[in-house]
């Protein structure tokens, strides 16, 4: 059986994956009106689908054996009352980026529903900490790990950004400004220019404590609720963050392979995020060569598995020209996809863990990566196998691009061309409608179902702070990876400078070389041996410039 996973494979993993089937789910979209999806030829379809606030009816056509049937769409239906929106965006767990990508000893600049946020880590140095420069660290003394903050970044002095200050031996953060300095809690603790008795005055002074948000560590990745209020660390406290439950599944560690986490502000929304990770039948056409063929055969057949709630929904997914059990994608609001394709019948399966949050109108902050589940004899399927190669992470990143460039392309230009044309718009308020705006299909499940989840429950915006404008359509920000990724990972920083400095390596041999002729090696071994390391420093240079672009063109990949 071809794995039926999900469009975001490569996010987890680098290796080539041949699947072609993957996940979907019921109809509906930002309207606040619930409608219902009538098919004359599938029960699975007689179920209710919202669908569109279009003013009148949508013709669409449907499939459940490959045959086309013409359905109803009615956009006349009422919502009831428990439709109303109850989601609010400032109230929610998003996760930022993986902890063990940062490098603790400094400050990193990030961005949340537009706000500008920096994550810390609060650590001391394990040898007399102080405040000090760096230079005056006792021999062997090292920073050790504390707890991860993150504050709106703004130095409540003079609001400027403390993305640009300091982590310090003693565990605070320095504004590099004016050095006012401030602990994990964000209370101003120093003032170097004023005498103690006006520090006391102003620590007093609610307006001097930095916006502090509540932090978790859920697995490796940092997770932060984007609310300073008093209220927060009791409500934060009482949601729980979504993650993989194995279905409710009690498994010990020895059947749980792990991925390594992934990470990339992509170039186009949350909301386009998670619409193109539940839509199933993108995946062996856009990913072409990568995953499955846009030439195979691309039946999908779907069920409703839970219906959209407030919480989310989830559907089954199976290609028609396949055996198996299909698969199963989960959306948990506001961040989660989860996608489990089943191994067998002795309990293995392979999960794709994707998470989101909107960054910026037109880019979000994606995790993610894959996880398999080995069977009760904890043997793992040999389709599985290849996945589990120790590939280094830098590696595993780099490659990466050549599978996320695909998605971009389309996404990017698709949300900035409905939002420039004020066709459909969820940077900002506005009372557009999806269905009109598009041409849905049977196939849009997911799509029109997390679309419905948008309008329903969650105000059918994503209520961004500060400047809600959709940037320009530009390629060069989809092809762009060091500000995406590379800058913010210390694994790829490390590799990117080793990298550069084998590279002056080999062009330094090859000119050694071609000079001075060993002669140990003939005329002709001097000019290959030369050419070779030469050679060499060149593809080191393709290699080093994948940690900074990547381009693609889906009218090349044949």
């Amino acid at each position: 059986m071809k794995i039926p996973v999900a469009a975001a494979a490569a996010l987890c993993s680098a290796s080539t994956i041949d699947r072609s089937a993957a996940f979907q789910s019921p109809l509906s979209t930002r309207s606040l009106l619930r409608h219902d999806w009538a098919t004359s030829t599938t029960p699975a379809l007689q179920s209710s689908i919202a669908a569109a606030d279009a003013p009148s009816s949508l013709l669409i056509s449907t499939t459940s054996d490959d045959s086309l049937t013409t359905a109803t769409v009615d956009t006349n239906d009422s919502s009831s009352s428990e439709d109303s929106p109850e989601f609010n965006w400032f109230k929610a767990w998003y996760p930022i980026i993986p902890v063990e990508f940062l490098d603790y000893e400094k400050p990193h600049a990030f961005k949340l529903l537009g706000m500008d946020i920096v994550i810390w880590n609060d650590g001391e140095l394990s040898d007399s900490p102080a405040f000090q420069s760096r230079k005056e660290r006792a021999k062997g003394a090292r920073k050790l790990v504390g707890n991860w903050r993150v504050f709106v970044d703004q130095c409540p002095h003079r609001k400027v950004p403390l993305s640009e200050g300091r982590v310090e031996d003693d565990g605070s953060l320095t504004c590099s400004y004016h050095a006012w300095r401030f602990n994990g809690e964000g209370e101003t603790i120093h003032i170097p220019q004023i005498p103690e008795k006006e520090l006391e005055i102003i620590k007093a002074n609610p307006k001097s404590n930095c916006n502090s948000f509540p932090v978790q560590i859920v697995d490796g990745v940092l997770w932060t609720w984007p609310d300073s209020s008093d209220d927060a660390k009791i409500e934060s406290a009482l949601t729980p963050i979504p993650t993989n439950d194995y279905n409710g599944r009690e498994v010990g560690e020895g059947r749980v392979w792990k991925g390594a986490w992934n990470f990339r502000e992509l170039p186009y929304g949350h909301d386009f995020f998670i619409e193109n990770v539940v839509d199933p039948a993108h995946v062996p056409v856009s990913h072409h060569n990568v995953v499955g063929s846009r030439y195979g055969k691309l039946g999908l057949t779907m069920t409703t598995k839970t219906s959209l709630t407030k919480h989310g929904f989830s559907i089954g997914v199976k290609n028609s020209a396949e055996e198996g059990l299909g698969s199963t994608t989960s959306f948990t609001a506001p961040s989660q996809v989860l996608i489990e394709a089943p191994f067998g019948n002795d309990g293995a399966a392979q999960y794709l863990e994707l998470y989101s949050s909107p960054s910026r109108p037109g880019f979000s902050n994606h995790v993610g990566r894959m996880v398999i589940l080995k069977d009760k004899s904890l043997e793992m399927p040999k389709l599985l196998q290849r996945f589990t190669l120790p590939l280094p992470i830098w590696v595993n990143h780099v490659l990466t691009s050549a599978f996320l460039h695909q998605d971009a392309l389309f996404l990017t230009g698709q949300e900035r061309s409905l939002a420039h044309n004020r066709e459909y718009r969820t940077s900002q308020p506005a009372n557009d409608s999806y269905s009109k705006a598009v041409m849905p299909c049977s196939t849009d499940r997911g799509v029109m179902n997390f679309r419905n989840w948008m309008g329903k429950f969650a105000g059918g915006h994503i209520p961004f702070r500060g400047d809600t404008t959709m940037p320009a359509k530009n390629n060069d920000v989809v092809f762009d990876v060091w500000n995406s990724h590379t800058k913010h990972c210390s694994y790829c920083l490390a590799a990117l400078k080793r990298l550069k400095m084998a590279r002056k390596l080999t062009f330094l041999t090859a000119a050694l070389i071609a000079t001075i002729r060993p002669k140990f090696l003939s005329v002709v071994g001097s000019v290959m041996s030369s050419l070779g390391f030469a050679g060499a420093g060149f593809g080191l240079s393709k290699l080093i410039g994948m940690f900074y672009k990547y381009e693609f063109s889906h009218a090349d990949n044949h």
